[in-house]
């Protein structure tokens, strides 16, 4: 694979995995998170609790989203979650990306090369998103809390090693709804996401997220997963 297009690689996975967060995501709780959450406003708090209720609610999403980063690159595609587990991101030409978690590994597919790479689900930051239940007291440290003209932004990032990047969720308000959210990298790159008329709680073919039937060529030879 060039330089380019491992380039391209490590700003996709950062950009939608950290859908939410630059986190890693071990399963263990950081130890001082809690500390860091009583450390909230009351008000903060109770915006914190009602996000993490939000997120939990949410089993099934489907929408267009738009991605534009500070350094020029913009993409654009198909988003399909259904916890837990699974989640699919499928690029627009010209991107040839495609980005499908299974129940067990993430698969990032090069549609043009006919290369694959599979991540254990739990060694990436889509396991936020998509385990059986969000926590925001585990592994998280609050940034910011914004509340302001019907928006809701919540900044996120990993206690443990909080320069390698943040997170900001962003809610539209009164109903609360995810709408975006905004990726800062270590090297300073700006990435947005945002969700085009998501409609949530939709029927979601469980297919979109098999990853067998794909003909990848990895290592000299072709891998069934």
């Amino acid at each position: 694979m060039t330089r380019t297009r491992t380039s391209l690689r490590r700003r996709l996975l950062g950009a939608l995995g950290a859908t939410v967060l630059l986190l890693g995501a071990a399963p263990a709780g950081l130890a001082d998170s809690r500390a860091q959450t009583a450390s909230l406003s009351p008000d903060d708090v109770a915006a914190v609790t009602r996000v993490e209720r939000y997120l939990n609610e949410i089993q099934t999403m489907q929408a267009r989203f738009v991605q534009v980063s500070s350094n020029g690159a913009y993409a654009e595609g198909e988003v399909y979650l259904d916890r837990p587990g699974h989640l699919r991101f499928d690029y627009d030409p010209p991107t040839p990306v495609l980005m499908i978690a299974n129940g067990l590994s993430l698969l990032y597919y090069d549609k043009e090369l006919k290369e694959a790479t599979f991540l254990p689900l739990w060694e990436t930051p889509l396991w936020f998103l998509i385990r059986e239940k969000v926590r925001l007291d585990e592994n998280v440290e609050v940034v910011a809390i914004e509340e302001a003209l019907g928006t809701l932004r919540l900044t996120l990032r990993d206690a443990e090693t909080p320069d390698s990047g943040a997170v900001t969720l962003i809610f539209s308000d009164d109903p609360l709804s995810l709408r975006k959210w905004e990726i800062t990298d270590p090297q300073g790159i700006e990435t947005q996401v945002s969700l085009v008329n998501p409609v949530f709680g939709v029927e979601v073919d469980p297919d979109l997220f098999k990853t067998g039937d794909l003909e990848v060529w990895q290592g000299g030879r072709n891998q069934d997963q």
